[in-house]
């Protein structure tokens, strides 16, 4: 893409923000940031008059704050901003903070979102922004699949190979993603539109199977042979197959904290732009993996951290994991089934 495309685009971008003239906006870059991104980003806020400040971060001494742009986003929360007191305090100043280095999972986004500032995740490669930044329903879709997670209390997954897995809900919020944030203190992806929430702690039961297709973050792999995993009480208790459930167990007891194996969000795709194969036809470095999140009609569970909506679970060690063609049930209405997203005039209780 052409730096003329690439500021373009980032202008489209920052409008969808509703940034305007004389706000208050900070670009946040590392080491591992693309420059090209940089530079658009500061021209495209100063093409829409904003007060724009670029924030560079040296790399961190520690390795367990490379940050999850490097090492396939195997360490999440742990970011060159870690324990920068004044690179935080910078940032709450801004009304928009574009985040080129992902903060995703790190105390110092909560903070940084509690002082009002809206955060603005960018790491996707340029191809992925523009084929999947935000149609004119995106937002809507999202928000009404939030309010249904809001009302329910009990959500429910499986799928033919032997998936049945139940969390209980209303402890926290759901959370909606449609690719950018126009209101103050609120986070977003650019790109990807999908919805999601956390469980009740300790209410998680059931098993899964994942099974060829399903895709395993940070891996950025397909699964390639069933994997048998069995919830009790909010924690995987085991994990049993060939391969893959060899590979996935040794990831997970490597980081040697329970945490690891704690159930935490659960929700489905919503982005009909987004690929389903995306991470077969791009560098694993390149990308964080927005198109197998968010495509349309996935089931996407994940392990680990709960602090972004207020739960004591900070850590680095997460899994995020996507099923394809299962089905999702919200008090039994079913929303999601063998992939396919149920419209809601035709939902009928099972």
């Amino acid at each position: 893409m052409s730096s003329m495309a690439l500021v373009d685009l980032f202008r489209r971008e920052l409008e969808l923000c509703k940034v305007k003239d004389g706000e208050v906006m900070a670009v946040l870059s590392g080491p591992n940031t693309r420059q090209d991104y940089i530079d658009a980003f500061v021209a495209a806020g100063q093409l829409l008059r904003a007060e724009v400040f670029h924030l560079n971060l040296p790399a961190p001494m520690l390795p367990s704050q490379s940050g999850p742009t490097s090492a396939q986003g195997a360490s999440w929360g742990r970011t060159p901003l870690t324990g920068h007191r004044s690179g935080v305090e910078m940032l709450k100043k801004a009304g928009i903070l574009i985040d080129l280095i992902g903060l995703l999972h790190s105390p110092e986004q909560v903070e940084i979102q509690k002082a009002g500032t809206r955060v603005l995740m960018v790491v996707e490669p340029a191809d992925n922004l523009a084929r999947m930044i935000a149609r004119p329903d995106s937002r809507a879709r999202s928000e009404a699949a939030g309010r249904r997670i809001a009302a329910a209390k009990k959500l429910r997954i499986k799928n033919s190979a032997g998936t049945d897995l139940t969390y209980e809900l209303g402890q926290y919020p759901p959370i909606v993603q449609y690719g950018y944030t126009d209101q103050p203190g609120r986070w977003d992806h650019f790109p990807g539109v999908f919805a999601y929430t956390w469980p009740d702690e300790g209410k998680s039961n059931g098993k899964i199977v994942l099974r060829e297709g399903d895709i395993i973050f940070p891996f950025k792999e397909f699964v390639r042979s069933e994997i048998h995993i069995t919830v009790k009480d909010g924690f995987i208790v085991n994990i049993e197959g060939g391969f893959d459930a060899m590979h996935l167990k040794h990831f997970m007891d490597s980081w040697n904290d329970p945490d690891a194996f704690a159930m935490a969000h659960i929700g489905w795709g919503l982005d009909e732009t987004a690929q389903w194969n995306a991470i077969s036809l791009s560098d694993k470095e390149s990308a964080i993996g927005q198109n197998g999140r968010a495509f349309y009609g996935n089931i996407l569970w994940s392990t680990g951290p709960n602090t972004d909506v207020g739960g004591r679970r900070d850590t680095p060690a997460h899994l995020d994991i996507v099923m394809k063609g299962g089905s999702l049930f919200l008090d039994d209405e079913p929303i999601v089934v063998d992939g396919d997203v149920v419209p809601a005039d035709m939902r009928v209780k099972k």
